[in-house]
């Protein structure tokens, strides 16, 4: 019994840790808040405390979005602007995309698997996440999956637009969505380090994906 307690105990930092939204943390930005999409518009949908971010050029950018081309889906939370997504916080740069249970998640860059979770129940924990390496060292990491969702082993390499799992709604969620987010180092570890990035098959994001906003995944070479 005081085993079972503990791998319980165990389970549940680790969903802690691998987080994203809540249903709550989504609904932040209300008409007449200071957090409105409208008062983020000015810096281009982020908070202006991420105004010195630099992003690499979208149209040459190494990443594509994380799903099948021709489809759209559509932004919550995204880089720099509330709860998690917070300037300062470690998912600062993460994007969150609301898509349905079982929903094909593809890979944005090409990698190697390192690390996979997918015990987790929709609605229960722990998280579930596909963990990807890339070549100049950075993560990616595919978060809420559903479960049984991932569709790539530790270990194998992966191209871009390999699909590599099924969206869910498990850990931290609170509604069904991706949680995506590259990691500079040490993705096991948290607190973690963002890093900003653009996606080049999609429409014009400079500054990266604006929040609450269709996103449709476009053809790439």
């Amino acid at each position: 019994m005081v085993q079972r307690t503990l791998i319980i105990m165990v389970l549940s930092l680790m969903s802690y840790q691998f987080h994203s939204c809540t249903k709550s943390d989504r609904d932040t930005r209300r008409p007449g808040s200071k957090n409105t999409v409208e008062s983020l518009a000015e810096s281009g949908g982020t908070d202006i405390r991420c105004n010195n971010v630099r992003y690499e050029d979208w149209k040459t950018s190494e990443y594509v979005l994380p799903y099948a081309v021709g489809e759209t889906y559509r932004t919550n939370l995204t880089n720099c602007t509330s709860s998690y997504h917070a300037p300062g916080m470690p998912d600062q740069f993460a994007i969150d995309f609301a898509m349905p249970i079982g929903t094909e998640i593809t890979a944005a860059r090409p990698g190697q698997v390192f690390h996979i979770e997918e015990s987790g129940i929709d609605g229960g924990f722990p998280n579930n996440l596909a963990i990807i390496a890339h070549s100049d060292g950075t993560f990616a990491a595919y978060m809420h999956l559903t479960e049984n969702g991932a569709l790539a082993e530790v270990g194998s390499f992966i191209l871009q637009g390999d699909i590599i799992g099924l969206s869910g709604n498990t850990g931290l969620a609170g509604y069904p969505h991706l949680h995506f987010v590259v990691i500079k180092e040490k993705p096991l570890e948290f607190p973690y380090t963002s890093v900003p990035v653009t996606f080049k098959n999609t429409l014009d994001n400079e500054r990266s994906l604006l929040p609450y906003t269709d996103y449709p995944a476009y053809p790439y070479e």
